[in-house]
C-alpha cells in the first residue's frame, strides 16, 4: 500500500488498484476513471428498485446484466491476463480489485478450463447486501453479467453463468454462479423474454377488445331491444289514437274509425271494444266509418267482425257515416248488415243511441 498526500489531492493503492481524490474538484477516480460513492441503502436501492418494479424482475435482470457485460473484454485483457501467470490466478487478481471497492469476495472454488467449466463464489456481494430485508429480491444480475462475460473471454466460446445457493439472510450474504458453454447469450435472452412479453401485450390487447367487443354487442343489442320497445309502445299510441274509444253516457260508447286497416289494427279494434263494453257495461256502440277514405273486403270484413264480437257481448251495433258510393260498395261486396243498424252521419246515430235507452 502506497500513499501520497498533495494539496487537496489523495490518492492510494489498495490491492493494486489505484483510487485518487482531489478535493477541489470534488472528484474521485477509481483506475483513473471518473467515480462515486454510493450507499448500497438507501441511495442505490431507491435507484434500482423502481425500474425492476416498472419493467418486470426477469427483463430487468437481463439488462442490468448487459450492462454488466460491457467492458469485461478490457478487464480480462488488461486486469486478468496482466495480474496472473494463469486464467485462474488473474481472475483472483481481478477479485481482489473488486473486493476493494465493496463488490464482494470473489473465491473460486471449482475450474476447468479444458471442458469450459467453474463455479465462482463471492461472499457478500454488493447486489445481495443491497437487497437485504427487502421482501423481493432480483438475485446479482450485474455479477452475473461480469463472470459471463470474463468466462466468455477466457474459454473463447459463448458462456452462461446459472446464479445459485443465493444466501441473502444471515450476518453474511453470499452466491455461486456456475459457468459452462452454452448458445444462451443474453442479448438473446432479452430477445426472448421480449418477444414473450409483446405476444404478452398482444393478448392481452386482444383480449381488452374481445371485451369492449362483448360489451358493445351488448349495449348494441340492448339499445335495439329499448328501440323496438320504443318503437312498439310508439305503435300502439297511435293505433289506440287511431282507433278511440269515447264513452258518451253511461251506456253508449263511440269507436270513430280513421285511416286504412291491416289485420294487427282490426284486431286491436275488436280487442278494445270488447275491453270497453266489458268496463263500461254499455248496451250501444256506435263505429262511425266517416274517416274511412276506402272502404273494401278488408275493412268490411273488419267491421263485420266487430259487431258480431260486440252483439255477443249483449250490445247493438250503430255503424255511422256511410256514404252513398259506401254503400254501393259494401252491397256489391254483398256483406250483410243484418243484426247492425245503420246511420247515414254520426248525429243520427247518437240519435238514435239516446233513443234506445
Amino acid at each position: 500500500m502506497s500513499n501520497e498526500v498533495f494539496t487537496d489531492h489523495y490518492s492510494v493503492v489498495l490491492n493494486r488498484a489505484p483510487f485518487e481524490w482531489s478535493i477541489d474538484e470534488g472528484r474521485l477516480r477509481f483506475f483513473g476513471i471518473p467515480s462515486a460513492l454510493l450507499w448500497l441503502n438507501p441511495s442505490l436501492l431507491k435507484i434500482l428498485r423502481p425500474l425492476a418494479d416498472e419493467i418486470g424482475i426477469p427483463l430487468f435482470r437481463l439488462l442490468v446484466a448487459h450492462s454488466g457485460s460491457f467492458g469485461t473484454a478490457e478487464d480480462y485483457h488488461d486486469v486478468v491476463l496482466a495480474l496472473g501467470s494463469t486464467f485462474e490466478e488473474g481472475l483472483l487478481a481481478w477479485g481482489e480489485v473488486i473486493s476493494t471497492i465493496g463488490w464482494g469476495r470473489l473465491e473460486l472454488p471449482f475450474c476447468d478450463v479444458q471442458r469450459r467449466k467453474a463455479i465462482v463464489r463471492i461472499r457478500n456481494p454488493w447486489e445481495l447486501d443491497m437487497q437485504r430485508g427487502q421482501p423481493v429480491n432480483w438475485g446479482c444480475p450485474f455479477l452475473q453479467g461480469k463472470i459471463i462475460g470474463l468466462f466468455t473471454h477466457a474459454f473463447g466460446v459463448p458462456c452462461w453463468a446459472d446464479e445459485q445457493n443465493l444466501v441473502i439472510d444471515g450476518e453474511e450474504t453470499s452466491v455461486e454462479f456456475h459457468v459452462y458453454e452454452s448458445n444462451r447469450t443474453i442479448e438473446s435472452e432479452i430477445a426472448v423474454l421480449r418477444e414473450a412479453r409483446e405476444r404478452e401485450r398482444q393478448q392481452r390487447l386482444l383480449d381488452e377488445i374481445a371485451a369492449k367487443t362483448l360489451e358493445l354487442q351488448k349495449a348494441n343489442e340492448e339499445r335495439l331491444r329499448l328501440q323496438e320497445e320504443i318503437i312498439e309502445m310508439q305503435a300502439r299510441t297511435v293505433a289506440e289514437l287511431s282507433t278511440p274509444l269515447i264513452p258518451l253516457n253511461k251506456r253508449v260508447l263511440l269507436m270513430p274509425l280513421i285511416g286504412a286497416f291491416d289485420s294487427q289494427r282490426t284486431q286491436l279494434t275488436v280487442d278494445r271494444l270488447l275491453h270497453g263494453v266489458a268496463e263500461y257495461r254499455a248496451s250501444v256502440v256506435i263505429l262511425d266509418i266517416t274517416g274511412v277514405p276506402i272502404v273494401d273486403t278488408h275493412v268490411a270484413s273488419a267491421l263485420m267482425q266487430a259487431a258480431q264480437a260486440v252483439r255477443l257481448l249483449g250490445a247493438e251495433v250503430v255503424l255511422t257515416g256511410i256514404r252513398p258510393e259506401v254503400a254501393q260498395t259494401l252491397v256489391g261486396m254483398g256483406v250483410s248488415l243484418q243484426g247492425i243498424v245503420t246511420r247515414g252521419t254520426l248525429q243520427s246515430g247518437i240519435e238514435y243511441a239516446s233513443g234506445v235507452q
